[in-house]
């Protein structure tokens, strides 16, 4: 009986433990410091070697795999699959929400994840959507900036695209942190990310006639994907005075004459590490569609 009641009162002092923890990281929550958004350009020979090989490949292979796959699917099914991949990825958000002390958006996309993994029949349909708890995605990298640690520079990474070193290095927790892909069997984690890859790629295509007319892909490319990491970091609410990429001094940045990004936000690679949409070069461009655009 002793033992029960030692036991009973270990668990309790242990969730009273986790509460002051969690309150004490809500009270903290905040959006991330100016400075943990700020990228520069200082590997860019590197990095437009890495942008021409992903280009390549990506017309070589993804973009027309892209395009068979709108063919061959139709669009319900395809919605299904999109939303299915989308609620495979909620814990890791959940996990991220958490670390980031915000507590009110952990329940919310906790909610959204047990609702649409059961009346969603697996995620298949976006049941949450239509109880207001619209998706939301958060991730180590964002993290990470959260707590202060700087974006790093500017880094193309092969087949996936666009990145900073803090959120390039945040990939490979994020992807193995998610305990439901990890119980999957390796074929079918595999089949999923092949899946994941061609589903955001299909929804780039409308992206590829913008890229492909720029004066300097890489340089448009580059700028986008900055302001709009920087737009999903602050929620999309990012500071005003924030100064933007062609301001940054001029050893750190591209001297050449291409213009400033303000239409499209991901390069052309396949992968899963872009947004989707095409913010303005206004402070505060419009709020990304969905995450498997990009």
């Amino acid at each position: 009986m002793q033992n029960t009641s030692r036991r009973s009162h270990g668990r309790l002092r242990g969730w009273l433990c986790l509460a002051a923890v969690l309150t004490l990281l809500a009270a903290c929550a905040s959006a991330p410091p100016d400075y943990t958004t700020r990228v520069k350009d200082p590997w860019e020979k590197l990095n437009r070697i890495t942008y021409a090989f992903n280009d390549k490949l990506d017309k070589a292979v993804a973009r027309p795999v892209a395009k068979q796959y709108l063919r061959a699917v139709p669009l319900p099914a395809r919605d299904g699959i999109h939303n299915f991949l989308s609620n495979l990825g909620e814990p890791v958000t959940i996990v991220n929400d958490l670390l980031q002390g915000q507590i009110r958006q952990t329940f919310k996309d906790t909610t959204r994840f047990l609702v649409n993994t059961t009346a969603g029949v697996a995620g298949w349909f976006d049941v949450a959507k239509h109880l207001s708890l619209p998706q939301h995605d958060a991730d180590l990298g964002e993290t990470l900036a959260h707590w202060g640690v700087p974006a790093g520079p500017y880094v193309v990474i092969p087949l996936l695209g666009p990145s900073d070193l803090r959120d390039g290095l945040s990939l490979y927790p994020d992807y193995y942190a998610n305990p439901v892909k990890n119980h999957m069997q390796v074929r079918y984690r595999n089949a999923g990310a092949i899946t994941d890859a061609v589903d955001t790629r299909a929804g780039l295509l409308n992206l590829d006639s913008t890229i492909d007319s720029a004066f300097d892909p890489y340089s448009f490319v580059r700028d986008a994907w900055i302001q709009h990491r920087r737009f999903d970091l602050y929620n999309g609410n990012p500071p005003s005075q924030f100064p933007d990429y062609p301001d940054l001094p001029p050893d750190d940045s591209d001297n050449s004459s291409a213009p400033a990004a303000g239409t499209v936000t991901t390069a052309p690679a396949a992968g899963t590490h872009a947004p989707t949409t095409a913010p303005s070069t206004s402070s505060n461009p419009p709020a990304p569609t969905n995450k498997n655009g990009g």
